[in-house]
């Protein structure tokens, strides 16, 4: 289990200026929060042209922000200006910190970070933005790993306020401590977490939308489960949020944990039958043209009539209840796993990453608040039943059933209570 780690008060001359490789949404998203910080920022492209490419883009990303309110004009201008496209990584080399924020492909990450190592002094901070590859792994092409760390920032980064921290086996005490520096330098909230697949919010959230995913396979109508999902008091139903975070990318994602042979359960199997098919289909997602969802330039989007065709709905329909059950049920589950595995330090991280970085309903407080309010005992009852019918990833481990037994809800992992080190 992970420690709290509690980032010492530095000086803002600590970043005074950070290299982030990659001019794509999150490397403009990082650079963006950064630049607005205070911070210079040195933006790095493959080339001359995809460099000043993501230079024009940021500029047209803050001056939809000006026209939508969100940002003012001399504040959008200044943060432009602290951003200097480049093409050389030896422009990294004044740089207090370099984040590598390019495509979710080991070996892509991999060349640029060794790249980005040779050109920055010795003992500079080295950090991924990657959301699920486990940081040990990517670590070990460096040659001083212990300098190197995880920042799992979300997407749209100048406005969503959490990032994962990730130590890998390697990663130093005091590398830690100046990540999280950094992280809150740049008015974010940090979570610490244990390096593995996922970490902990992809991990969570992939159970999430892998139930969604998977009762379309079943026939339970689509638009069936996002209504329980909104209900639930979610933003967003589980297909529209696959469809903009790309159907292409999870399977993917998918793809990359059986390469890497990872254990089935992260290997996405409840979902992998659709995304295929969904693919086969030319529906990847709505960059892609569409995926779960049409999206008319013109109107609002709607659910892909195909969809009736490609996944023959059920006869009968579950109760809207039973849906909302299982996606909240098997959320929850995955959390606790998370937590009773040390993934996080307590059950207050856990909380607050599940309404930061995954968008659980803040009124409950969070994903684990949420299960302590509801009952233990009840949702282990209810998972016991789901097992029953649904298979074992509704399954309460021994732990869990203990925890429940001893009635004390998860006092014992609150924040001041947390027990074990990583």
């Amino acid at each position: 289990m992970v420690d709290p780690i509690i980032p010492a008060t530095a000086p803002d001359s600590m970043f005074r200026r950070i290299g982030v490789a990659g001019p794509g949404l999150m490397g403009l998203g990082i650079a963006q929060v950064a630049a607005a910080a205070g911070i210079g920022v040195v933006l790095l492209g493959r080339d001359a042209a995809s460099a000043r490419a993501g230079h024009r883009r940021l500029a047209d990303l803050l001056q939809r922000q000006v026209t939508r309110g969100r940002l003012d004009t001399s504040a959008a201008e200044s943060i432009l200006a602290r951003v200097t496209p480049v093409a050389d990584f030896a422009a990294l080399c004044d740089c207090d910190l370099a984040i590598e924020a390019v495509p979710e492909d080991r070996a892509i990450k991999n060349d640029v970070l060794r790249r980005m190592q040779q050109a920055l002094p010795p003992g500079t901070l080295i950090a991924t933005n990657t959301s699920g590859l486990p940081v040990t792994g990517l670590g070990a092409a460096l040659a001083r790993p212990h300098r190197f760390i995880g920042l799992h920032f979300f997407s749209p980064v100048e406005r969503m306020a959490l990032v994962e921290v990730i130590k890998g086996e390697a990663t130093a005490h005091a590398t830690v401590l100046e990540a999280l520096t950094f992280v809150e330098r740049v008015g974010h909230r940090p979570i610490v977490v244990r390096d593995g697949p996922g970490f902990f919010t992809s991990r969570v959230f992939a159970a999430y939308l892998d139930e969604a995913i998977a009762m379309v396979g079943e026939g339970v109508s689509p638009a069936l489960i996002e209504q329980a999902a909104l209900a639930g008091g979610r933003a967003m139903g589980p297909l529209a949020v696959l469809d903009e975070v790309s159907l292409q990318l999870n399977w993917q994602q998918a793809q990359q944990a059986r390469v890497d042979g990872l254990e089935e359960r992260f290997c996405r199997p409840l979902a992998w039958p659709v995304l295929n098919r969904m693919l086969s289909l030319g529906r990847g997602g709505r960059r892609q043209g569409g995926g779960f969802y049409d999206h008319p330039a013109d109107g609002a989007r709607r659910l892909w009539p195909g969809l009736a065709e490609a996944f023959v709905l059920l006869g009968e329909q579950p109760l809207p209840e039973v849906v909302e059950r299982r996606l909240r049920h098997v959320e929850v589950m995955q959390a606790l796993r998370c937590l009773e595995e040390g993934v996080l330090a307590n059950a207050d991280e856990a909380d607050t990453g599940s309404m930061l970085g995954l968008g659980f309903p803040a009124a409950t407080g969070g994903v684990l608040r949420w299960v302590e309010e509801h009952g233990l005992a009840r949702f282990t009852e209810a998972c016991d039943a789901m097992a029953v019918e649904h298979g074992p990833r509704f399954e309460p481990s021994s732990w869990l059933r203990e925890v429940t037994r001893c009635g004390n809800g998860l006092a014992a992992w609150r924040m001041g209570q947390s027990r074990g080190v990583m």
